[in-house]
């Protein structure tokens, strides 16, 4: 109830916003309110109380008892001397103590499995930290990457309505036909079309990064949108070798499976330790008395009849129907399963940076063609505006090379963050995001 009472309560103070988000801020603040990652926390603090829980099983057990009593003698002897009448209230009392001494190394295993899981916790909280931290990386570069879209929209509608208006003004003069102007007319819907498009597009995509922040809708965020320049795009990247080796180390998966298989190891030895016997300590202290018992009083009964047992026990397995064998062999299984495991992690793990690495390879190449395509396409179509304007250029070819230069400069746009998308991916995979 005070769990549940605090956590109401942290929910109903006013939350603190950054004034101003970049992909830092960004990652810093899913990493502390991202409900996944606090998920996670409570599971590990549950792994430490089943950590007491195992430690706390090498120590003895302690119990009390009490009784009562109420015996019925339909038949009493009347000739007999025990001074008891047809009803009897007894009591007894006791402490009993157990204390197992031996098990097979069962509970010592079950210590070591306990503190893996801690251990498997932690590194459970790492990876679910790594994922909102690719997430958000992902989100924020298509962010990016949807407002300077936008951009170029926006110049291709204002490029469009002047173009409109020149023409409607060449019109009245009659030095251009009416189709001319209905072609700009259709260019300029056309580019407001997609003007529209390009802006739903980067409000999606504020909404998405909003809610991976755990934030409502109607916050205000105001974002950090500085483009990356064309050095950040063709950064040098290490040899995909070294980044597996790197990844190796720092990727909390590839440690989680590596304990995962030590876990399992030691599911092994505990299956085994149901072949040796068991061997427990047993001690005793009680006392009792009869309340209707004629000649002694309570105390003098609870004196006369205290008594002291110890003793020890030895369980020796002998045929268990092939339980503990079953549990060997499945316990084997299940350590095989977890090296398998394992090996699929780390195959799965070199494939996706394997894929990040030759996809920013070319998509660099792809960025330094397009700057290139970029470039001649502005070149041609500053040379189509000059023949246009002096009449030896129609319409159509105006419009043609005008579109040719914003596909040009969209082609441009996609290869850069694909680039950098893949450049911060493979960071994210050495660890230095």
């Amino acid at each position: 109830m005070f769990l549940l009472t605090g956590i109401s309560v942290a929910y109903s103070q006013e939350k603190t916003l950054p004034l101003q988000w970049d992909l830092q801020t960004c990652i810093g603040y899913a990493l502390e309110n991202n409900i996944q990652i606090k998920q996670s926390k409570v599971n590990k603090e549950t792994g430490l109380v089943d950590t007491k829980l195992a430690k706390a099983a090498m120590l003895p057990s302690l119990s009390a008892s009490v009784g009562q009593t109420l015996s019925n003698y339909p038949f009493p002897d009347d000739n007999a001397s025990s001074g008891t009448s047809s009803l009897s209230v007894s009591g007894s009392y006791g402490l009993n103590a157990t204390w197992t001494i031996f098990d097979g190394g069962s509970r010592i295993t079950d210590i070591k499995q306990a503190e893996l899981n801690n251990r498997i916790a932690d590194l459970e909280i790492d990876e679910s930290k790594n994922n909102i931290k690719l997430a958000i990386i992902q989100n924020y570069m298509q962010i990016l990457y949807a407002n300077e879209a936008l951009k170029a929209y926006e110049n291709a509608v204002e490029l469009s309505k002047a173009q409109l208006e020149s023409n409607k003004i060449k019109l009245s003069v009659g030095s251009v036909a009416k189709s001319d102007v209905s072609q700009w007319e259709s260019q300029y819907a056309s580019d407001n079309y997609n003007l529209v498009n390009a802006q739903t597009t980067l409000e999606n995509y504020k909404l998405q990064l909003k809610q991976l922040l755990e934030l409502d809708t109607l916050d205000s965020m105001e974002l950090v949108l500085t483009p990356p320049d064309g050095e950040d795009v063709l950064s040098l990247i290490p040899d995909k070798q070294t980044i597996y080796q790197t990844a190796l180390h720092v990727m909390p998966q590839i440690r989680n499976s590596e304990l995962n298989t030590e876990y399992a190891q030691l599911g092994i030895e505990k299956a085994k330790a149901g072949f040796y016997p068991t061997v427990s300590l047993q001690a005793n202290t009680g006392t009792g008395n009869v309340y209707n018992y004629s000649g002694y009083s309570f105390g003098s009964q609870l004196k006369n009849n205290w008594n002291n047992v110890i003793g020890l026990s030895v369980s020796i397995p002998v045929f268990s129907n092939r339980t503990v064998k079953s549990a060997v062999e499945k316990a084997g299984i299940n350590m095989y399963s977890s090296q398998l495991n394992e090996l699929s992690i780390r195959k799965e793990l070199y494939a996706d940076i394997e894929t990040a690495y030759l996809n920013t390879l070319t998509s660099q190449a792809q960025y330094i063609a397009a700057e290139e395509k970029v470039k001649y396409s502005r070149e041609s179509y500053d040379v189509m505006d000059e023949q246009f304007i002096l009449g030896l250029k129609n319409t159509i070819e105006m419009l043609t090379e005008k579109n040719r230069l914003i596909t040009a400069q969209q082609e441009l746009l996609q290869a850069k963050y694909t680039a950098l998308l893949n450049i911060k991916v493979l960071e994210y995979y050495q660890g230095l995001i």
